[in-house]
């Protein structure tokens, strides 16, 4: 994924844009690439802004374009999904104010379109988007979109990415709206790992609600043990010289097993519930302007917490299709009945 607008989402996948795009948030099943960084974009939000207040331009929506390309049942189902999410998890109106810093335009326009196709064509947007392709939230500076390019074997299978994957990059918007502060953009300044990782969780989360299955079930594996012994490389991506979306960070797994192990560690040291924990790991506030935010905020340093992933040991992977060492990341993994909505909108 790219990000155009100094890094507006983050997520994986290799946008191209033909009109200087930045993209944000794009997932492939296989290693995904993010060409934009959460540093190196300028934004400024209108702070006065406060998401529970109607805002003037109303709710923020999409405009969906699904090429005839893909399959009915895939368009179907794309509906049905994007419901759902809308519903648990409601972009903030505060999004109607993200600003690019370098051209003082307002970039994220509502209603956001979603280009959604089969790799079996050529880009049906040539002239209106040129150069798409991936899964990436992208940008140019007055605008932002989504890209989905489906790829075939995806579609024809049974695998269910060809659904997580709206999940994934829904959470980047949603992450944008409401994660907007006076900080850099792409997360207020959080490490790449809570943007990707975040989002791989509630693909994850989702796909085992509707569908009864998620890589949760295979303890993500693999989370390449390795890739682990300087956690601090995940924030920020491969192409910036860290390993977020690199080689050793399949499918985006060890982001993924980091959240995961960031909100158990929550439940360990602050006595949360597990929805509490989600919640925050999640959906944290603003970064606070301070030396220390992620003590600020989840009450244990980001030192601290990386060498807290040592307790996970490392085994063998015990599959054909990879050999090597994995961590065990099942003493992570979220309760079977866990939900989205018990996780964002909590009952009383």
């Amino acid at each position: 994924m790219s990000v155009s607008v100094a890094s507006l989402f983050l997520l994986v996948a290799a946008c191209s844009a033909g009109e200087s795009v930045d993209s944000v948030g794009g997932t492939d099943a296989a290693v995904e690439e993010e060409s934009a960084q959460p540093e190196t974009s300028s934004v400024e939000a209108v702070e006065e802004c406060d998401p529970l207040v109607p805002h003037p331009k109303g709710a923020f929506e999409f405009d969906p374009q699904l090429d005839e390309s893909l399959p009915e049942s895939w368009r179907t189902e794309f509906a049905v999904i994007m419901a759902n999410l809308q519903t648990v998890a409601p972009i903030s109106p505060c999004l109607h104010d993200f600003t690019d810093y370098e051209t003082g335009e307002n970039s994220v326009k509502s209603p956001m379109k979603i280009y959604a196709w089969s790799n079996a064509v050529s880009n049906p947007w040539p002239e209106e988007k040129p150069g798409m392709e991936g899964k990436s939230i992208s940008g140019n500076g007055s605008d932002t979109w989504m890209i989905l390019e489906m790829y075939q074997d995806d579609l024809a299978g049974e695998n269910l990415f060809k659904y997580s994957v709206i999940a994934h990059e829904f959470w980047h918007v949603y992450q944008r709206g409401a994660w907007m502060a006076d900080s850099p953009p792409g997360g207020s300044g959080w490490p790449v790992w809570m943007w990707e990782g975040g989002a791989g969780v509630v693909q994850n989360l989702y796909t085992a609600e509707h569908y009864g299955f998620s890589d949760f079930d295979n303890n993500l594996s693999p989370v390449i043990a390795t890739a682990l012994s300087d956690p601090s490389d995940f924030e920020l991506y491969e192409r910036d010289g860290g390993a977020a979306q690199g080689k050793s960070d399949i499918n985006g797994t060890t982001q993924t097993f980091m959240v995961l192990a960031l909100a158990k560690e929550l439940q360990t040291t602050r006595g949360l519930t597990e929805e509490q924990a989600f919640a925050l790991a999640l959906n944290p506030p603003a970064k606070p302007d301070s030396e220390t935010p992620f003590l600020d905020v989840f009450g244990i340093t980001l030192e601290a917490f990386y060498t807290s992933l040592a307790q996970y040991p490392a085994v063998e992977s015990g599959q054909d299709w990879f050999e090597g060492k994995v961590v065990k990341a099942s003493a992570v993994m979220p309760s079977k009945d866990l939900t989205l909505t018990a996780i964002l909108q909590p009952a009383g």
